[in-house]
């Protein structure tokens, strides 16, 4: 229990040193965050909506019988069994929040606008997915699917030229594929035992 709540802390953390990272390389490139960080009802509204389809594709990860999004669901359940088999609804929401303001105030906050600043929005949009998906890359698998959610939120702050709407898609699914993922690992852990009494 006490290394699983030290693996939670330091995965917190590292989140929230993301966001600050993000925040201190706009200032030292002179990016402004303040005006994108400006919420709004139709920002949020945005975000919640943008977090629709990424509903989906976790239905489709979690349902596929093809090998590749088995391997996937592999990778995020052994994460999920580290990270957040014991973790409360107030702490996964922590940790939801925690990725989606440090990850998106440092990819679509600072790194794309400053990319896009000598060359293009454009190419910062696919670098920084790049980056987003080599990031997040525990197989190749995730590689894509990961850079490919990094096009889809950098599109969202690139054509709103907004970050609010992306923080809330982020952390809203974050925070739902974490709980459907957990309650999955809670089954399997059940399951296990069950068959272990049996037999």
């Amino acid at each position: 229990m006490e290394q699983k709540n030290s693996a939670f802390a330091m995965g917190v953390l590292f989140e929230a040193g993301l966001g600050l990272l993000g925040v201190g390389f706009a200032w030292l490139v002179g990016i402004s965050l303040q005006e994108r960080l400006q919420p709004s009802q139709a920002s949020v509204v945005r975000g919640l909506l943008a977090a629709l389809p990424m509903f989906v594709m976790l239905a489709y990860i979690m349902l596929s019988r093809w090998p590749c999004m088995a391997e996937i669901r592999q990778h995020v359940e052994t994460l999920t069994r580290a990270l957040f088999a014991e973790a409360n609804i107030a702490e996964v929401a922590l940790m939801s929040l925690a990725a989606g303001v440090g990850e998106e105030l440092l990819f679509r906050g600072a790194l794309q606008p400053w990319i896009a600043s000598w060359t293009t929005p454009w190419i910062a949009l696919a670098v920084v997915s790049l980056m987003f998906g080599l990031a997040h890359a525990v197989s190749d698998a995730y590689f894509y699917i990961a850079t490919a959610i990094g096009a889809y939120w950098g599109w969202l702050a690139m054509a709103y030229d907004d970050l609010v709407a992306p923080i809330v898609a982020h952390a809203v699914y974050d925070f739902i594929a974490i709980l459907v993922v957990r309650y999955r690992v809670r089954q399997n852990i059940e399951h296990q035992k069950t068959e272990t009494t049996k037999n």
